[in-house]
C-alpha cells in the first residue's frame, strides 16, 4: 500500500514538472522564440524535413520534373533561414478547434435566442430585403479564397508557413459555411433565402463582378509569398473588411439583426488571428539580413499590382450599401483605409508604396 502511494506522489511530481525541467528533455534542436520552446513549437516547428536542416543527402524523393519535396523558387521572397518564422499568436490544431467550438456555440445561442425570444420580429424589414439579396453572397469570396490558400500551402518552405496558410484556408471555409447556414435558419424562419439566388447575385450582379475577377484572378497565384502579402495586407483588411465589419456587422447591430453579428464576429476575431500573421511575415521578411532589400521591393510591387484592383472591388459595392439600410459606403472606405495604412506601417513598410 505504501510504495503504490509513494508511486502515485512520483508520477503526480513528474505530472506537475514544467516542461523542460526534465534533464532527460533539456536537449533542444531549434531556437526558441522565448526561454524555452513553447508548446506550439514543439508540435510545429521542424515537422518538415529541409535539406537545410537534416537531409544533407538531398530529398529522397522529387517531382517527374526534378524538382525535390521542396523547392526554393516556390516564392520569389528569400530570407536567410525560413524555419525561424512564428506565428506571432502561436494558433495551432487544438486552440484551433476549440476557439472554432467556441464560436459555433455563440452562434447557435444567437439563433437559439432569436427563435426563442422572438427577435426576428423586431429586424428592420428593408434589412431582412438587403440579407435576402446580398447576404449571403459574401460565401462565395470566402470560398474562393479557401481554394486558393489550400493549393498554395503544400509549397511553403517552412513548418510554421505551411501551418499558417492551411488554418487560413480552414477559416475561410468556416466563414463561408456559417454564411450559407445563417441562410439557411433565415429561410426557416423568415423564408425567401435560397443560396441559388445569391450565386446568381455573383455571377450576374454588376456590383460583385469587379470582386469576382479579383477572386478570379488571386486563383492565379502561384506564389505561396505572394498569397500571404497580398490576402494578409490588401484583401482582407480593404475588401474583407468593407463587406464583413462596415457592411454586415455595422448594418446588423443597426437593424436590430439578433444573428448576423455573432456569425461576423466570429470571422473577424478569425481576421484579426490572419492579420497579425501576415503583418509579422511580412515583417520576417523585409528585415533579413540578406535579402531584406530585395523582399521590401518585391513586397512593394506586389501592393502595387493588387491594390487598385481591389479598390475597384470596392467602389463597385457602393450599389450594394446602397441597398442596406443605416451604412454609409464613404464612412465605411474612409475607416477600412485608415486601417489598411495602419497595417501596412506596422508590418514595417512605407506606407508611401501604396496607391
Amino acid at each position: 500500500m505504501g510504495e503504490a502511494l509513494m508511486a502515485g506522489e512520483v508520477r503526480a511530481g513528474e505530472r506537475r514538472q514544467r516542461r523542460g525541467d526534465d534533464p532527460e528533455r533539456s536537449f533542444q534542436w531549434i531556437v526558441p522564440k522565448g526561454r524555452k520552446a513553447s508548446l506550439y513549437e514543439d508540435l510545429t516547428v521542424d515537422t518538415q524535413p529541409s535539406v537545410h536542416r537534416f537531409m544533407t543527402s538531398g530529398y529522397t524523393c522529387s517531382f517527374p520534373d526534378g524538382r525535390g519535396t521542396w523547392w526554393e523558387d516556390s516564392t520569389a521572397l528569400d530570407v536567410e533561414t525560413w524555419s525561424a518564422f512564428r506565428d506571432p499568436n502561436e494558433l495551432w490544431e487544438r486552440p484551433y478547434y476549440q476557439q472554432g467550438a467556441q464560436g459555433e456555440r455563440e452562434i447557435e445561442g444567437a439563433v437559439r435566442s432569436a427563435r426563442s425570444e422572438a427577435l426576428y420580429a423586431d429586424m428592420d424589414p428593408a434589412w431582412v430585403e438587403f440579407l435576402r439579396r446580398d447576404g449571403q453572397v459574401q460565401a462565395f469570396v470566402e470560398h474562393g479564397v479557401w481554394s486558393l490558400a489550400t493549393r498554395r500551402s503544400r509549397a511553403a518552405l517552412a513548418d510554421t508557413l505551411t501551418h499558417g496558410i492551411v488554418l487560413y484556408a480552414a477559416v475561410k471555409q468556416r466563414q463561408a459555411q456559417a454564411l450559407v447556414i445563417e441562410g439557411m435558419d433565415l429561410d426557416e424562419d423568415l423564408g425567401g433565402f435560397p443560396i441559388e439566388a445569391a450565386k446568381a447575385r455573383w455571377l450576374e450582379a454588376p456590383e460583385w463582378q469587379p470582386t469576382r475577377r479579383l477572386v478570379e484572378r488571386l486563383g492565379t497565384i502561384t506564389d505561396w509569398g505572394e498569397v500571404i502579402v497580398v490576402c494578409g495586407l490588401v484583401v482582407e483588411p480593404l475588401l474583407g473588411n468593407l463587406v464583413r465589419r462596415e457592411l454586415l456587422l455595422r448594418g446588423a447591430h443597426r437593424a436590430a439583426d439578433p444573428v448576423t453579428p455573432a456569425v461576423i464576429r466570429v470571422a473577424q476575431r478569425e481576421g484579426d488571428w490572419w492579420r497579425d500573421f501576415a503583418a509579422a511575415f511580412t515583417r520576417f521578411a523585409v528585415a533579413d539580413p540578406t535579402h531584406g532589400d530585395a523582399n521590401r521591393a518585391l513586397v512593394a510591387r506586389w501592393l502595387a499590382d493588387w491594390e487598385p484592383e481591389t479598390a475597384a472591388a470596392i467602389d463597385a459595392l457602393e450599389g450594394v450599401f446602397a441597398g442596406a439600410p443605416g451604412v454609409d459606403f464613404a464612412t465605411a472606405q474612409e475607416r477600412v483605409r485608415a486601417d489598411y495604412e495602419a497595417l501596412l506601417a506596422e508590418s514595417g513598410l512605407d506606407t508611401a508604396v501604396s496607391t
